[in-house]
């Protein structure tokens, strides 16, 4: 549910005719974002019996949660980068090649 409401907040802020409602929106995802970590952080201290935290411990499940949390966190600061962000980069070419690279990475990690 996090993540459907992350993505919402990320396209709102997109379509926000100015730019402080853009900041809003996006401002809002990233907390959204924090909250799901912390509770990531949470569940692996749960499934180890306290053994294990965010930054430490060994177990698959600990790894996969960081490996989710790792692979979504660039997509915020390349959304930020882009036109439908801030528009620090205005390149077609490279702005598309960013989405392709952080969509294969996120996707063939696992």
């Amino acid at each position: 549910l996090f993540s459907v409401v992350i993505l919402s907040f990320g396209f709102s802020s997109t379509i926000m005719p100015n730019t402080p409602l853009k900041l809003l929106c996006y401002a809002v995802g990233v907390l959204l974002f924090c909250t799901m970590v912390y509770f990531n952080r949470l569940q692996i201290i749960e499934f180890s019996g306290g053994y294990e935290g965010l930054l430490s411990g060994d177990s698959e499940f600990r790894k996969a949660t960081l490996l989710l949390i790792t692979t979504w966190f660039p997509f915020p600061a390349w959304f930020v980068m882009s036109p439908e962000g801030f528009g620090f980069i205005d390149n077609v070419l490279v702005i598309q090649v960013g989405w392709a690279f952080l969509n294969i990475v996120s996707k063939f990690v696992f």
